[in-house]
């Protein structure tokens, strides 16, 4: 037995408006994979990776990509990247006007201005690289010292210190007998 969303359920879910649902399922570019509509009195039936395709193509909209742009996108990625519900499967990257495919974690394809063409060859993990960081610094607890910044220190109620040059300029108390 397979599990769908019907389009209302769909349209809830994802915010893709009906129109637009309609649209995307009859160009091809997010087709229903569970239940295509077969005329009158039938329903368009989503699976939850049909979903998830519907909603990352959603985004892609909003931060500027083009339907037609991404119709290319698409057709680049079931073509050389062998994907059944690209969509879902991909992990893109909006840059300017181009949508990269994040292929593993050193390597960007243009999907959209040069299909096949690689951006970069490296890709900064940041929030694995500040873990690995967090875990270092755990390790070495003397490693790191906590320092104020003079405005802070002030306003804790520290007392700067004199320095040389105030301390000479001082009476010394001289003791009489």
């Amino acid at each position: 037995m397979k599990f769908g969303f019907t389009t209302r359920q769909v349209t809830h879910l994802t915010g893709v408006p009906y129109s637009t649902l309609n649209l995307w399922a009859k160009s091809g570019l997010v087709v229903p994979t569970i239940a295509e509509s077969a005329g009158t009195g039938s329903e368009r039936v989503y699976s939850f990776s049909d979903l998830l395709a519907l909603k990352v193509a959603f985004k892609l909209r909003e931060s500027g990509i083009s339907t037609h742009s991404l119709k290319k996108v698409v057709e680049f990625l079931r073509e050389n990247e062998r994907m059944k519900v690209p969509l879902a499967e991909a992990r893109l990257v909006v840059s300017g006007r181009d949508v990269l495919l994040v292929r593993n974690e050193r390597e960007l394809v243009s999907a959209l201005a040069k299909p096949g063409q690689s951006c970069l060859s490296f890709v900064v993990d940041l929030p694995r690289t500040l873990g690995e960081l967090v875990q270092i610094a755990d390790q070495e607890t003397a490693f790191a010292i906590g320092v104020l910044p003079p405005e802070d220190a002030r306003s804790a109620g520290m007392k700067k210190r004199p320095s040389a040059a105030s301390a000479a300029h001082k009476p010394s108390k001289r003791v009489r007998k």
